[in-house]
């Protein structure tokens, strides 16, 4: 029998640190294309953030060869050079590679550098026909998924079960949506995933929710944001929430929403009810020019004014704020750093990500830099390791670079001190008792 080895890789000096329990969700993009694999192929999946699939140097496998036909990578931008090591390493050894993902989509031309083929946007809807090409051999050189109909998801599922078998996942991820109207200048959703914000029926997302209930300490809805696009689809997602709790489908769960959930305590009753247990939200920025900047229009809309109160109502139903700010802004300087730590101090934020500012490839950032010439990791594809929000990548213009490290470690000491964590545990614990 053929053998498929599906890998999402992940780069060598970071293996092992998403081991963290409560970061560490299955590749569920994978356990798709392992269920539309036809039956007389054997397929394996490699999370790298749990094995190796090569060797550290990039030169030796570390799967066993024996019958593996065909290789697929999924990457980002942060892991395309190290899935260009794997895909160099199969090929080495005689094994076409697929590369498919964000990186792919954006960069078809490097991926095919290192792949017999390179699909562009969502796999999903076309993966059938690629194996057969392939089985045929007649694997083009591209393939362009497009962007898969939700009503495609009623029929597949994916095959969480050999991924929490094999790696003892105890969270996985369910789609509700997919897509994002907003146009904000660092993200790279719409590009990958379109503009449209397409969602799957109520009832074919809650018959997915029972069929995995009870089987993880909690769920992940992967959409990069369920709430905040418009009425109608407000309407659609508290019908969701509310039929999990008619239905019994209790499931402690977490996600990505806008701020302007707050004003929806319908909507917020709910889903403590059916589980969720916080809310990721991009507060970004609290300097009104940094989030034109961004184009981040509904926190304008929402005015910072009012970030405390949208961050106090969310907390008084019970659930937790996980906020994220982004630092490397134009309009940052010396003092922005202190002004954010008292902000998030004053709001209570239960957890905060702060980041770096980030330009991801061929976002409306990403080619400003650039036009700027302020972009200073331009050494493909070696420098892709370095655009996630851990590191800079660009000249600022109000501040040198030690003073954004200085400021930074200042973020650091004054947020994520093992004394202010236990702080901030102490007063959500209390609050929370306060609520029972």
């Amino acid at each position: 029998m053929k053998k498929l080895i599906l890998i999402n890789p992940h780069p060598i000096d970071n293996v092992g640190e998403e081991n963290v329990s409560v970061l560490n969700q299955m590749p569920v993009n994978l356990g798709y294309l392992k269920v539309l694999t036809p039956d007389n192929w054997e397929v394996d999946i490699i999370d790298e953030t749990q094995e190796l699939a090569v060797d550290e140097k990039g030169e030796d496998l570390c799967f066993d060869k024996t019958d593996v036909a065909l290789v697929g990578i999924t990457s980002v931008s942060y892991q395309a050079n190290r899935a260009y090591q794997i895909a160099t390493a199969c090929r080495r050894n005689g094994i076409p590679v697929i590369m498919g993902g964000v990186h792919a989509t954006s960069y078809p031309e490097e991926a095919a550098k290192y792949a017999d083929s390179v699909i562009i946007r969502e796999a999903v809807t076309i993966w059938e026909q690629v194996i057969s090409d392939f089985e045929k051999n007649e694997l083009k050189k591209t393939y362009d998924g497009g962007l898969t109909p939700m009503e495609m998801y009623k029929d597949i599922h994916s095959d969480r079960k050999f991924l929490k078998d094999k790696y003892k996942y105890r969270y996985s991820g369910i789609i509700t949506t997919a897509g994002c109207p907003f146009s904000c200048e660092f993200c790279s959703v719409p590009q990958f995933q379109g503009r449209k914000y397409r969602e799957r029926p109520v009832d074919d997302v809650l018959n997915e929710l029972e069929s995995i209930k009870g089987e993880y300490r909690g769920l992940i809805l992967t959409d990069e944001n369920f709430y905040g696009h418009s009425k109608k689809s407000n309407e659609r997602v508290r019908d969701l929430f509310k039929k999990m709790v008619e239905r019994g489908i209790y499931q402690n769960w977490f996600g990505f929403t806008s701020l302007n959930i707050y004003e929806d305590d319908e909507t917020l009753d709910y889903m403590v009810k059916s589980g969720c247990v916080g809310v990721l939200i991009g507060i970004e920025s609290i300097n009104e020019e940094a989030l034109k900047s961004m184009n981040k229009g509904v926190n304008l809309r929402i005015t910072i004014d009012k970030y405390k109160e949208a961050v106090k109502n969310i907390r008084k139903h019970g659930l937790a704020v996980w906020g994220t700010m982004v630092f490397g802004n134009d309009t940052d300087t010396p003092d922005t750093f202190k002004e954010v730590v008292d902000f998030i101090t004053d709001a209570k934020i239960d957890i905060m990500t702060c980041g770096i500012l980030c330009p991801f490839i061929n976002t409306p950032l990403q080619k400003r830099l650039e036009s700027d010439g302020r972009l200073f990791r331009t050494n493909f594809p070696e420098d892709w390791i370095y655009y996630t929000s851990h590191h800079l990548t660009y000249i600022l213009p109000k501040l040198s670079l030690q003073e954004f490290i200085d400021g930074m470690e200042y973020i650091y000491d004054n947020i994520y001190s093992t004394e202010v964590i236990r702080k901030r545990f102490r007063e959500a614990k209390t609050e929370l008792n306060n609520l029972n």
